[in-house]
């Protein structure tokens, strides 16, 4: 199998390819200054990721429904005024949005702005629990943000919470009213994942402390894909009927977790509480939370606390708990 090429010839492909016209083999190796067997190569890539692209015999090469590529000058127009609070780079291609910014940390906590990694494509994107995190060209939006706080979070667990909390917030807005979030970190539509959370940190100070916020949306899964996971998955193509841009829904998360953030430092967690309940899917249901030693915990969900744990009402009492999976409880 194909892989993408990190030397830019399969983008460049893609974005001439963009325009929705038929191209020649001889055109578009004119056009890429490379052979016809690269550009069949790079062609072989893109299916196989995906890719919707029509080999028309006799005429050449045609993508009938192109995406809209992620563009920093189409994402600063949607932040407005807002732009100026964050350093945005864009990637065709990396490992990780959260790696990248873990192994550049020290150079962004320089910056005085927000610094935000988005990437095209991840090729070792990841999830909680070590789980892999897979995405397609130009059906994912996969970005990280660098927050520093200038003190230690006394319930930094909770932080996860509350990015879920901005996340639905947009989709609220955008009149998605079916969306939930799943303790402690995953979007749901349905019972189906369409977005996860990754919260990475460590304090670098005393007195202050440096997170690293990864976030992957599903906008419209290729059908190869969602055969790779082993839950129920679905994106935002499906629960809408149509595709969303990517630029303008990273502006609104941008600007909905600034203020979140700001919120969440200065006040702490109590004042998203009764929000991050109204919107978990599993909120008063029986349910099973499957620990980390594999032992199954049954009970009630009864909300969270503050420090981000998870209270089930249980045979034995209420209890709290920091870790685990949730699933319905089976009815008998």
């Amino acid at each position: 199998m194909y892989a993408i090429n990190s030397n830019t010839l399969d983008f460049q492909l893609l974005r001439v390819l963009s325009d929705g016209k038929i191209h020649t083999y001889k055109t578009l190796s004119s056009k890429l200054n490379c052979t016809s067997l690269s550009v069949f190569q790079s062609i072989q890539v893109a299916l196989n990721y995906g890719i919707e692209i029509s080999l028309i015999n006799g005429f050449g090469v045609f993508w009938s429904r192109p995406f809209v590529w992620i563009n920093e000058g189409a994402i600063n127009t949607f932040l407005k005024d807002q732009k100026i609070f964050f350093n945005l780079t864009k990637f065709n291609l990396l490992d990780s949005t959260n790696s990248y910014l873990i192994r550049n940390k020290s150079v962004y906590l320089k910056h005085g702005t927000i610094p935000v990694i988005v990437s095209e494509l991840q090729t070792k994107g990841r999830g909680t629990s070590n789980r892999n995190w897979f995405s397609n060209l130009g059906g994912c939006l996969t970005f990280s943000i660098l927050w520093q706080y200038k003190h230690k979070i006394q319930h930094l667990p909770s932080l996860g919470l509350v990015v879920g909390v901005s996340l639905i917030r947009v989709f609220r807005n955008l009149a998605l009213t079916s969306v939930h979030l799943k303790w402690p970190n995953d979007l749901l539509y349905k019972n189906k994942k369409f977005g996860g959370i990754l919260i990475e940190c460590n304090t670098n100070e005393q007195i202050s402390t440096a997170v690293i916020i990864g976030i992957g949306v599903n906008f419209k899964l290729s059908s190869n894909l969602a055969s790779l996971v082993d839950y129920a998955v679905t994106d935002l193509y499906e629960i809408t009927g149509y595709m969303l841009d990517r630029n303008q829904i990273l502006a609104l998360f941008l600007i909905e977790l600034r203020h979140v953030l700001n919120t969440f430092e200065n006040y702490g967690f109590h004042v998203f509480r009764n929000e991050w309940q109204s919107y978990h899917i599993y909120q008063g249901q029986n349910i099973v939370l499957r620990l980390p030693n594999r032992l199954n915990v049954e009970g009630i969900v009864d909300g969270v606390q503050d420090d981000g744990s998870l209270t089930l009402i249980t045979s034995s009492g209420r209890k709290n708990f920091n870790v685990g999976e949730i699933s319905l409880r089976a009815k008998s």
